[in-house]
């Protein structure tokens, strides 16, 4: 019995939420940096790290913000907000652990629900990333030929320069 109870205090105090994004071109880093300053201005110990530290060219970090909060007798909740994927097409995960009411409060009102309305209202948004276009082969240039003689012509002429012959 005492083995369930655990199981259970386990299940109760470790939740996972999970939000997925698409459709919209967001600024990772600074939608990572407004969720660390959600838990900063609640009194939250937190902080963001990039999960992918050697980035090269066409690829994005992720980000894990951290963040804790101590509370009366030793007790403290925990948070990890993951934001991972592309900047058109991503998810934050929510794992909390030890979270009371009011931390779970915080997580659906104020982060959760601030976030959202953000990242739809464009607050992250970026431009497009121009996509590489092709250059332009030129066209080769088939040079005029003397219907007379058949010798090239310089562009812009008007009589051929080997036979005389007039061009029209």
């Amino acid at each position: 019995m005492d083995q369930l109870f655990k199981l259970f205090n386990e299940f109760r105090n470790n939740f996972v939420m999970e939000k997925v994004y698409s459709g919209r071109y967001v600024n990772l880093a600074s939608l990572a940096q407004e969720i660390n300053s959600i838990f900063v201005a609640e009194g939250w110990e937190s902080m963001v790290q990039p999960m992918m530290p050697a980035m090269q060219a066409g690829q994005y970090a992720d980000y894990m913000i951290r963040a804790t909060k101590k509370g009366h007798m030793h007790h403290v909740e925990e948070a990890i907000v993951r934001v991972a994927g592309t900047p058109n097409d991503f998810r934050l995960v929510i794992e909390e652990e030890h979270m009371g009411a009011l931390g779970r409060e915080l997580l659906d009102r104020k982060l959760l629900k601030t976030v959202d309305k953000e990242i739809n209202d464009g607050l992250f948004d970026m431009p497009m990333m121009p996509q590489q276009t092709q250059p332009m082969m030129p066209q080769p240039q088939t040079q005029a030929k003397c219907p007379q003689c058949g010798a090239p012509l310089p562009p812009g002429s008007r009589f051929c320069s080997s036979c005389g012959a007039k061009l029209m």
